[in-house]
């Protein structure tokens, strides 16, 4: 007769899953993540002069604006077809095919604009602008894959991804370092090559996803014009948050101080948005189920309690963010000045602001809203716009003016999706009506 696992057989293997579930692992490969990108700021700030300093920095807001900016809109179309049961293959060839569209049209727009955009805001500095140039296909084939692995909520997988990417920025911007390295775009290939590295780590967890399977739901908007709805919208969620620091820059000169310590406490004060990976990632497939059932109940009340949570740590990150953040640009990105301690208070408002509209959106994806989005950030990106190039100091201008654009695209964002949720529920009242009619 078998005898049977004793206490200890049993609580450690249940110890060792809890420590390698998804959630653990999304959150281990996004420390890594996120610390990889808050190095690249602090270590080229300390390794370079101000101005290839202020070139590393303004590299890393365009690849995120052109990058990830762009082309998350792909990675959320591809989730949201595979978890609505979609055959993975074909699901695969569609996005493959728009997402090349898509990253051919942003090279197109970028080689019309390079006369502009080299000399004004890379400096006049050439292999920076090729690095840009390969940031659309390079994000492209990243989005895909992870969109697939999240689609298949294989977590797991999409955490690797994250992990890879990150280390590989960490151990090769160290290297650069212990190499002396002088030029800005020795670092923005460390920045590129992770991500390069982060999608062959995705490709590998594939093989593996293919053979699992989804519950049929109905048919989700057409993967081409979802594209191209979610890609403005995308474009410019990190357009939005970005357009702060490139309009200060813009506005001071290259070697000015002032300039690259406002764009250290952007991407400072940004940290907290890296908590959206894998909130967005975990949601967008429950939420995709949820609505094909008919449970819109289960949507609002998510939303509800990610907001409800966000308002509460929201206003203990602002206090703590003004009063220490000095502090933290100083030791840790070696910043020569303090910003003003009203911007460093917009600027950690700003963030929050920017996380509840982050949160808001992946039920409106699930709900087929994607126009509702892109209306929410349009609104929010041209008022943005409207107010960095107003006459006043720039860091404070630009500051004030990135709280307020991203607070008008969450007010968009959430009277759209309470208009969404009341629609849906009269829908399934007038169908219950009718249901019970005819049975009569």
């Amino acid at each position: 007769m078998p005898r049977a696992p004793t206490v200890w057989q049993v609580s450690i293997p249940m110890t060792l899953r809890r420590f390698f579930s998804p959630s653990v692992q999304m959150a281990l490969g996004l420390g890594v993540f996120g610390l990889a990108g808050y190095l690249f700021v602090a270590l080229t700030g300390h390794t370079l002069s101000t101005d290839q300093a202020n070139l590393a920095v303004t590299l890393y807001f365009v690849v995120n604006v052109i990058g990830p900016g762009i082309f998350a809109a792909l990675e959320q179309v591809t989730s949201r077809a595979v978890a609505s049961g979609q055959p993975v293959r074909a699901v695969v060839r569609r996005v493959s095919a728009s997402g090349g569209s898509l990253a051919a049209a942003v090279v197109a727009v970028l080689l019309l604009l390079a006369p502009f955009a080299v000399d004004r805001t890379l400096g006049g500095d050439w292999v920076l602008f090729a690095e840009v140039l390969a940031t659309p296909a390079l994000i492209a084939a990243l989005s895909v894959v992870r969109g697939l692995l999240a689609g298949l909520q294989r977590f797991n997988g999409y955490a690797m991804t994250l992990t890879v990417e990150g280390g590989v920025r960490l151990a090769l911007c160290g290297l650069l370092v212990v190499l002396q390295a002088s030029e800005a775009w020795l670092f923005g290939l460390a920045y590129l090559g992770g991500s390069l590295l982060a999608t062959l780590a995705g490709l590998l967890w594939l093989p593996k996803a293919r053979s699992a399977s989804t519950s049929p739901v109905p048919a989700v908007p057409p993967v081409g014009k979802a594209l191209l709805a979610l890609a403005a919208a995308t474009l410019l969620s990190q357009l939005l948050p970005n357009l702060a620091p490139l309009a200060v820059n813009s506005r001071l000169p290259l070697d000015s101080v002032v300039a690259l310590a406002f764009g250290q406490a952007v991407v400072v004060a940004r940290i907290p948005l890296l908590l959206l990976y894998p909130i967005q990632t975990m949601l967008l497939p429950s939420l995709t189920a949820a609505v094909a059932k008919g449970d819109h109940g289960f949507v609002a009340r998510r939303i509800k309690l990610a907001l409800a949570v966000l308002c509460g740590l929201g206003m203990v990150y602002a206090v703590v963010f003004t009063l220490v953040g000095p502090w933290l640009l100083r030791t840790f990105m070696g910043t020569k000045v303090d910003p003003a301690t009203v911007v460093t208070m917009l600027l950690a408002i700003s963030t929050v602001i920017l996380i509840g509209a982050f949160v808001a959106q992946p039920a409106l994806v699930a709900l087929g809203r994607d126009k509702t989005i892109t209306l929410g950030w349009a609104v929010g990106s041209a008022a943005t716009l409207a107010m960095v190039i107003l006459p006043g100091d720039p860091p404070f201008v630009a500051a004030l003016a990135q709280t307020v654009g991203p607070l008008l695209t969450l007010l968009v964002m959430l009277l759209g999706l309470r208009a969404a949720l009341r629609q849906a529920s009269a829908v399934g009242v007038t169908e219950q009506t009718d249901q019970r009619g005819v049975t009569s």
